[in-house]
């Protein structure tokens, strides 16, 4: 028998590119909130926790209720998994056999209560609340991995934070904002590193840029984290704690680097869709292709219940129909006998505050189909295609209000100002424009009438005392 060697070479080569190119088909993407322990992975996807190989392949679900879990950390020695997971209803801390099994719970609290690590000793875990504060400035606490009451960390202000080997000393972010996605994001909500003992209390800041430094990793002499100083997107920077330098670990230029999370020997964070691991001793970085094998369930078509998901409302001019705005559709329904009739039917739009029109011959409705919200008429019955009023929307606008003889329609928008519709041509005039806001609740112009001739408006704005007056 005769063999040709080099059709063997080639044969071999063949079938590690087939191999090579099934796993990037069957790679899962939008993987987040990974944490990393010698050679294992966690992670989030579909909003269960997963656990992988740090070299790829097949992932193996450990969570599996229908709340979310998330930010799952490996404990020191790699034998437990902490996270903050939606079982009994609230954002809790959790804590399970790194292998999988039953979590058990840690915090009972109406606020939401996020994992961000554990004590060196392993005893401790670290996790932030809002208990006591409002959004984008909570407090960080610990907690005994066998349960009891938590403990606030004497710092005043912190959110994403790690724990010194020592467990003496914290570095920190005072501002929570990481989840915004606002790109190249500079003033005073930027956010900058603190460091400092806790003992002591003597917190002071270590980074300097008007931009972005969060997610801080503690490791050894060195601290980690993420910044956008250079390239426009996030990467990965190392701070000495010997001298003070700053020296960029990554350097990628396309896609941020988010929520990374280290371990012992790596970082992993999230790139893109997938996972990437940073070798913290050759620098070097490598995609993780991991398959995480599920059944789609969320991606089924279903039956759903619209009534916990309803927004705008308001009877016909004969009251026997009803406009209903139900997960992002217009729909127009009986209020007794009839058949219920659905306006928009979109699957990739939001349509929002619909409005008949006294006459009852239009339904006057906002949606952002073009990419922008704009303000479109449809027959009550949806015979014909949709009619665009208006083409110069830049940002959100309110609830929409007839005239009386059906010739006119008012909107505000996020300019804070009250805007008159003509409903025939679609051009738009302002009518008024507000000056203050109270940075919450109530802003600009938000309630506004006709009188019943259709002459005259009457609406509410915010003034210099961020008191409303009738105009």
């Amino acid at each position: 028998m005769i063999v040709n060697h080099n059709v063997g070479h080639r044969g071999v080569i063949l079938a590690a590119m087939l191999a090579t190119a099934c796993m990037a088909q069957t790679q899962s993407h939008l993987l987040r909130l990974a944490d990393v322990h010698q050679d294992r992975i966690v992670f989030t996807y579909e909003g269960d926790l997963w656990l992988a190989p740090t070299e790829g392949g097949m992932a193996r679900r450990i969570t599996s209720d229908p709340g979310r879990e998330g930010w799952a950390k490996f404990s020191p020695d790699g034998s437990r998994i902490a996270f903050s997971g939606e079982y009994d209803g609230g954002y809790d801390v959790y804590v399970m056999d790194a292998r999988g099994g039953a979590p058990e719970r840690l915090t009972y609290h109406p606020g939401p209560d996020r994992v961000l690590g554990w004590f060196p000793d392993g005893k401790d875990i670290l996790f932030r609340s809002r208990r006591e504060w409002s959004p984008r400035a909570e407090e960080i606490y610990r907690i005994g991995v066998d349960g009891g009451m938590p403990v606030k960390l004497p710092v005043d202000r912190a959110g994403l934070s790690t724990i010194s080997p020592d467990g003496k000393r914290i570095a920190y972010n005072r501002i929570t904002r990481e989840y915004a996605t606002w790109k190249r994001h500079q003033g005073g909500t930027a956010q900058d590193i603190w460091m400092g003992s806790l003992d002591k209390g003597d917190f002071q800041k270590i980074t300097e840029w008007v931009g972005t430094d969060n997610f801080p990793m503690w490791h050894g002499d060195a601290i980690y984290f993420t910044s956008d100083r250079a390239h426009g997107t996030l990467n990965i920077y190392k701070y000495d704690l010997s001298n003070g330098k700053i020296s960029a670990v990554t350097h990628h230029t396309d896609y941020d680097v988010k929520y990374p999370s280290i371990g012992p020997d790596n970082i992993v964070y999230q790139y893109g869709g997938g996972l990437h691991l940073l070798n913290l001793e050759t620098g070097q970085t490598r995609m993780v292709p991991i398959e995480a094998v599920s059944d789609r369930v969320r991606m089924r078509p279903e039956f759903v219940d619209v009534a916990p998901k309803t927004g705008s409302f308001g009877l016909s001019p004969s009251g026997k129909r009803m406009l209903l705005e139900a997960r992002g559709e217009i729909l127009n329904l009986p209020v007794e006998d009839g058949e219920p009739i659905n306006l928009t039917g979109t699957t990739d739009t939001r349509e929002k505050n619909a409005a008949w029109s006294p006459d009852g011959r239009w339904v006057a409705f906002i949606s952002d189909k073009t990419g922008e919200e704009e303000l479109y008429l449809v027959d009550q019955k949806a015979r014909e295609p949709w009619r665009q009023l208006t083409a110069d929307g830049l940002g959100f606008r309110m609830q929409l209000v007839w005239s009386p003889d059906s010739k006119w329609l008012l909107f505000s928008d996020k300019f804070l100002r009250l805007n008159l519709v003509d409903a025939e041509s679609g051009q738009i005039t302002v009518i008024d424009q507000a000056d203050y806001d109270d940075g919450w609740e109530r802003w600009g112009i938000q309630d506004y009438v006709w009188s019943p001739d259709s002459k005259w408006v009457a609406y509410t704005k915010l003034e210099r005392t961020i008191n409303e007056a009738i105009f």
